[in-house]
């Protein structure tokens, strides 16, 4: 079996350079030869032969669905899980793949849900498959079938292999040490000039950033012993509830200040309400009321905003010249230093790392930028080549642990699209009209 894999291993490898720390499996959504003739009435699919019965599809479609799935997305999904797993089962059955019955007593007897006391119960087994209507052996199949699978997908991932010159080249990648020239252009608001015509411009300009929003609360307050009391209140209540309690001519309504007042309505919410206090009917009314804020107190504001766009601009196309010119001529030199040292240096503002990926893999004598920094840009220029003088052995280990992880799940991945490939895989329309 291995060696049969090892022979075709030519034909699906991926090469090294595309395992990566952001690497993602996909399963294969289009499927290989075959047509959407063939399978039998009551078959969902078939596989190089080997039938998906409908009532199989539908249990999958079932669980799928009540773990929350729409309808559509769970018949895709199911005919997607039962495609790849009838795939699997097929060629570790020509590799002439077995699992024995201890190997899958051990795997049933390993379950939680069949332990009391940590020990496996026959009697609580008995139950939970009298509960799922699931016959012994139909279970005990599905359970040799995931053995096979892991089997063979052992097998495939345990030829990857990471060799000594590639954990070198990528620790040095990762962990190496080069030296770069760079040179800083902060942005410096202090030193950049603002007229007024600028800042009346702005102003005109963006007078939406200047709006100020505040809630102002009216109130009418009716004295409780006034003849026509209740007539009153039901009249500016209902003003309120259609925002028009400033119409209210019997009694002027007046804005409201008293902190214990506005703290009461406050809590109670809305937009209008009534309140009665010892002596007083209070009737009030909330509005949103959006102000422009006059120039004269927005000023400073502008201008300081002026003045940072301003530098921030001179600084960037300082930055562009000296990156444009290919040559950085009154830089620092930063010393043998890493890629995380490199940006906490330099205080680039890089949130998913790639900026210092890019620079730590750049070529000597070239310069890049500008790079956003906390206080400006940056343009950069590797002097040295990276090198690692010194490998850390904890971290050697955990770079092959990760690159051969990495590695093995690739080595399956290409398997898996070896097979299809290779397969005839027939598809009944029927279970998907309307889809």
């Amino acid at each position: 079996m291995l060696a049969n894999i090892r022979k075709n291993m030519k034909l699906f490898s991926i090469p090294l350079w595309i395992v990566t720390a952001s690497f993602v499996l996909t399963i294969f959504l289009v499927w290989g030869k075959g047509s959407v003739s063939g399978p039998g009435t009551n078959d969902v699919a078939t596989v190089n032969g080997k039938a998906i019965p409908a009532d199989e599809f539908y249990r999958t479609v079932d669980k799928l669905t009540s773990a929350g799935m729409k309808e559509k997305q769970a018949k895709s999904e199911a005919l997607r899980q039962l495609l790849l797993r009838t795939l699997l089962l097929d060629a570790a059955e020509k590799e002439g793949l077995k699992v024995s019955d201890d190997a899958v007593a051990k795997r049933i007897e390993s379950f939680p849900a069949f332990q009391k006391n940590g020990k496996f119960s026959a009697e609580l087994y008995k139950q939970w498959l009298q509960q799922n209507h699931i016959p012994a052996e139909t279970f005990e199949n599905q359970i040799r079938q995931d053995l096979l699978i892991e089997k063979l997908q052992t097998i495939v991932e345990n030829v990857a292999t990471v060799t000594p010159q590639e954990l070198k080249i990528y620790y040095k990648a990762v962990f190496g040490k080069r030296n770069y020239k760079y040179e800083m252009f902060n942005v410096e608001p202090s030193k950049v000039k603002v007229s007024s015509k600028e800042v009346e411009e702005y102003y005109k300009k963006h007078q939406k950033l200047f709006t100020e929003n505040k809630t102002i609360v009216t109130a009418v307050k009716i004295p409780i012993t006034a003849p026509n009391a209740k007539e009153l209140v039901k009249k500016a209540y209902k003003l309120a509830k259609e925002g028009k309690l400033s119409s209210f001519k019997e009694i002027k309504p007046v804005l409201v200040t008293d902190k214990n007042l506005l703290k009461d309505i406050n809590s109670r919410g809305g937009l209008s309400g009534y309140i009665e206090e010892p002596k007083d009917y209070v009737i009030y009314e909330r509005k949103q009321e959006n102000k422009i804020l006059p120039l004269k107190e927005v000023r400073g504001k502008i201008i300081n905003l002026l003045k940072t766009e301003k530098a921030a601009e001179e600084a960037f196309n300082k930055a562009q010249k000296v990156a444009s010119s290919g040559k950085i001529e009154k830089g620092e030199e930063t010393g043998e230093v890493d890629g995380k040292e490199l940006a906490r240096k330099l205080e680039l503002i890089d949130l998913n790392g790639e900026i210092t990926a890019t620079i730590v893999k750049g070529k000597t004598g070239k310069v890049y930028g500008p790079f956003k920094t906390l206080k400006g840009y940056v343009v950069i220029e590797p002097i040295t080549e990276t090198t690692a003088k010194v490998m850390d052995k904890d971290k050697l280990k955990t770079l092959k642990d990760f690159l051969l992880n990495e590695k093995r799940k690739a080595a399956f991945q290409a398997y898996i699209q070896f097979l299809q490939n290779r397969a005839k895989i027939q598809v009944n329309p029927r279970f998907f009209r309307g889809e």
